[in-house]
C-alpha cells in the first residue's frame, strides 16, 4: 500500500492501487453513502453535514470582529478631524463591502469544503481525500499508525462533533486530521485504528 500526500487536480486523481476508487467517484454523480451502523464498509462518506454550521459559526466570530478594527480606526481618525470627510466615507464604503464579502466568504466556503471532503474506512486503514482546487488524497494504513486521539472545541461539543487526530511513524504528513465527524464516529474510528489491532491480527 503507498503511503502520504498526493497532490493533483480534480479530473486525474490517482492514487497508488486504490485509482479505481476515485475514477469511480469522478464518473459518479450519486452522493456518498450515509454513515453506517458498521464505520469499516470500503465505501466513501461525506463529514457529518452539521460540521458546515460549526465552521461557519467559527468562522464569522473571527472575521466579523478582526474586520470590524480597520473601520473602528478609520471612525476615530475621522472623529478626531484626521481624516477628511470625503475620504472618510470612500474608505468606509470600500471596507464596509470588505467586510460583507470576509462575511459571506466565511458562510459559503465551509459548504464548498464540505462538498469535497471524503473518507474511507476498512480494514487495511482510512483514506482521506479532500480539496477544493487542488485534490489531496492521504492513504493510511494501521500499521503506520503510532497512536491516535479526537479532540472537540466549545463549539464542536455543543453539536456533538469531533476532530480525528492520527499520528503516524515517519516525518512527512506525521500528523493527520479529520475534523466534522460524529462524536460516536470518532470514538470507533479511533478504535479500528489502534496500532496493537494490526498486532493483534498478524
Amino acid at each position: 500500500m503507498r503511503y502520504g500526500w498526493s497532490r493533483l487536480r480534480p479530473s486525474s486523481i490517482i492514487f497508488g492501487r486504490r485509482n479505481s476508487v476515485d475514477d469511480r467517484d469522478q464518473t459518479s454523480n450519486s452522493d456518498p453513502a450515509p454513515a453506517p451502523a458498521s464505520i469499516v464498509d470500503g465505501q466513501e462518506h461525506r463529514v457529518d453535514p452539521r460540521s458546515v454550521k460549526v465552521a461557519r459559526i467559527i468562522g464569522v466570530s473571527v472575521t466579523l470582529p478582526l474586520a470590524l478594527i480597520p473601520l473602528i480606526f478609520v471612525t476615530i481618525g475621522w472623529a478626531l478631524g484626521g481624516i477628511p470627510s470625503p475620504v472618510y466615507f470612500a474608505l468606509f464604503a470600500g471596507l464596509l463591502l470588505l467586510l460583507a464579502l470576509l462575511v459571506l466568504f466565511a458562510y459559503r466556503w465551509p459548504a464548498v469544503r464540505h462538498e469535497r471532503l471524503r473518507y474511507l474506512v476498512d480494514e487495511g486503514g482510512l483514506r482521506i481525500r479532500r480539496g477544493v482546487f487542488w485534490r489531496k488524497v492521504v492513504w493510511i494504513p494501521i500499521s503506520r499508525v503510532q497512536h491516535t486521539d479526537f479532540s472537540q472545541g466549545p463549539v464542536q461539543r455543543s453539536f456533538g462533533l469531533a476532530t480525528l487526530t492520527v499520528h503516524t511513524a515517519g516525518t512527512a504528513g506525521a500528523s493527520i486530521s479529520l475534523g466534522g465527524l460524529e462524536h460516536g464516529i470518532a470514538t470507533r474510528l479511533c478504535d479500528h485504528l489502534r496500532p496493537d489491532r494490526a498486532t493483534d491480527a498478524d
